[in-house]
């Protein structure tokens, strides 16, 4: 909690598009700040007053941000939103953006006027700056006048908004802390991982493991997330390649298919989703003589992320009633009631630790027809 930010919970994009709408819909300024009154967003809805004037001198610049600041605390201390005059001589109202009690951020709305212009008082403001004060006091009378009441009903909006901001950020936060006990995890679970190969028969340990026990050594134990804009298309085919070459055509009919609601592009761990499906798949094909292997993905809206679901079918499969159910027991849940081998033991083991590192649920079941189907939801987000 001590170092977090706003920007490290919220995507500063997406902030972005909030601000904008608030400020179409309201006609007011919009701006978004962190916890010491520096904006993260670029001001929406902006008067030519305060962009073109006040905040380009130094000591302009250096006030709004004390004013930003300042009226999100008073608005803490409130307990609601606050409409407060600003440094220039404008309206503004402010709402926190909270994360277990301590303010990381604000939003800002006005720019607005609710009064005429003193222009006595807008002189002097003007000669501090350095501004001339005709060119301050008109562009000030260009400001939207309303009535105090209706800026009571926007800074209430507003403070609604704030709210849902606060929110968000915590459901983030405690993601964060999540992928951080994980992190912490698969570094012990990796360390666990390479001792019991170091300790086994290397004459029976399959080729796949060792690849993948060596990729571990050469990250130092580091099993880290590598989320990048990846194309599921790319996916797919990917995934096709790598398994075809374990299948006899001749006897079982393999295929990888892609729905209309997978999006172009998605973020996340391509590479370590298409490792851990080939590994199942690969399971399944050890025991696979004929019949239909089917693989289907497709994308679910969940929130603001996109659950990238992805459904595995063993037609007719010849896994043994009771193994799979073992082995996947034992990969998500840690009952050791299933004893593997050695090598069985270092591979699923491997399939545990990415399953925790991709925040995969997995869920598996065999229906009347003695079809297999393996159920895979990952949060992904759409680009």
């Amino acid at each position: 909690m001590k170092d977090v930010r706003l920007v490290d919970l919220m995507d500063v994009k997406a902030l972005q598009k909030i601000q904008d709408e608030f400020s179409k819909y309201t006609g007011l300024a919009a701006l978004t700040t962190d916890e010491n009154g520096i904006p993260i967003t670029q001001g929406s809805g902006f008067t030519n007053f305060c962009t073109n004037l006040v905040r380009t001198t130094r000591l302009g610049c250096r006030r709004c941000e004390e004013c930003d600041k300042n009226g999100a605390v008073m608005t803490l201390e409130n307990k609601h939103a606050t409409v407060y005059s600003c440094h220039a001589g404008l309206t503004d109202f402010a709402a926190p953006i909270m994360l277990e009690g301590k303010m990381i951020g604000s939003f800002i709305g006005g720019q607005i006027r609710t009064e005429d212009v003193d222009e006595e008082k807008m002189t002097a403001i003007a000669q501090e700056l350095g501004i001339s004060p005709e060119i301050f006091i008109d562009e000030a009378n260009k400001a939207r006048q309303m009535e105090f009441r209706d800026v009571e009903k926007a800074a209430e909006f507003l403070e609604g908004i704030a709210s849902s901001l606060s929110e968000m950020a915590y459901h983030n936060y405690i993601a964060l802390q999540k992928s951080k006990r994980m992190e912490n995890a698969a570094r012990a679970q990796a360390d666990f991982i390479m001792n019991s190969y170091d300790d086994m028969d290397q004459s029976k340990v399959p080729k796949e493991v060792r690849d993948v026990v060596d990729y571990i050594r050469h990250l130092d134990g580091k099993i880290e997330i590598r989320e990048t804009n990846y194309q599921p298309r790319d996916l797919r085919d990917v995934i096709y390649k790598q398994v075809i070459v374990w299948v006899d055509r001749d006897e079982i009919d393999f295929s990888v298919n892609i729905d209309k609601t997978v999006p172009q592009k998605l973020l996340g761990d391509a590479g370590r989703i298409g490792q851990f499906v080939v590994r199942i798949l690969h399971y399944i094909l050890t025991y696979k003589t004929s019949g239909k292997l089917v693989v289907d993905f497709s994308v679910k809206k969940k929130s603001y992320a996109s659950m990238l679901c992805i459904s595995i079918t063993d037609y007719d499969s010849e896994i043994p009633n009771d193994e799979g159910k073992k082995i996947l027991n034992y990969v998500l849940y840690d009952d050791f009631s299933y004893e593997p081998d050695d090598a069985s033991l270092v591979a699923v083991r491997l399939l545990r630790l990415v399953i925790e590192q991709i925040s995969a649920d997995v869920k598996m079941r065999r229906d009347d027809a003695n079809n297999v189907h393996i159920d895979i939801a990952i949060p992904q987000l759409a680009i």
